[in-house]
């Protein structure tokens, strides 16, 4: 195989590796089911003790229950999740709740207990404890701040399309184009030079 063969192929495989590299989306990396197919359920907020864990969120999104109450979680999807608390404060980010499987806390003080599955990205909601009229945190009560609204704002400014190369990675991608180019320039007027052979005489 001669210099300006392999030249060839080197350039070639960069620039298909290249290619690939910002051609394809990196929603088929980043592999969280949650963005893929599923519909998202609306905000909800609810006074009762029982939390469902859908295949990639919370229902209801807040829960309001009084100081001492004992909220269950339960999932009746297919999908392991985990509960964890902020900070690790509770909950476990180790043990799944598996699937048709439920786990309780106790909540002792009154507070906000917002929660997380580590598994889903966006799957999240909060506990308010002390959510009753002595609290004044019970939604609707007038005494404490109720529930914000929910409103589908428009951004600002229009989102990249999904699976779109950021900026960056293009940025990258011509940068190692060009010096591939350079590189095959170099190559080829090389290969072109004619060989002088001097003798010795």
């Amino acid at each position: 195989m001669t210099t300006l063969t392999r030249a060839f192929v080197w350039l070639g495989g960069s620039l298909v590796l290249a290619a690939l590299w910002v051609v394809v989306p990196a929603s088929v990396a980043a592999g969280d089911p949650c963005y893929h197919g599923y519909e998202m359920p609306a905000h909800s907020v609810s006074t009762a003790p029982e939390i469902n864990a859908l295949p990639c969120a919370f229902a209801p999104t807040v829960t309001y229950v009084p100081t001492g109450t004992t909220v269950t979680f339960s999932n009746g999807s297919q999908d392991a999740h985990l509960i964890t608390g902020a900070n690790q404060e509770w909950g476990s980010r180790d043990e799944e709740l598996e699937g048709h499987a439920s786990v309780s806390y106790t909540f002792d003080r009154p507070g906000v207990y917002p929660y997380a599955c580590a598994l889903h990205r966006g799957m999240v909601g909060a506990i308010v404890v002390g959510a009753d009229a002595a609290g004044a945190l019970a939604p609707g009560t007038g005494a404490g701040a109720a529930p914000p609204a929910v409103t589908d704002a428009a951004p600002s400014a229009d989102p990249a399309p999904a699976g779109a190369p950021a900026p960056a990675a293009v940025a990258v991608a011509v940068v190692v184009g060009a010096l591939i180019a350079l590189a095959l320039v170099t190559l080829v007027r090389s290969a072109r030079r004619p060989v002088v052979v001097k003798e010795i005489g």
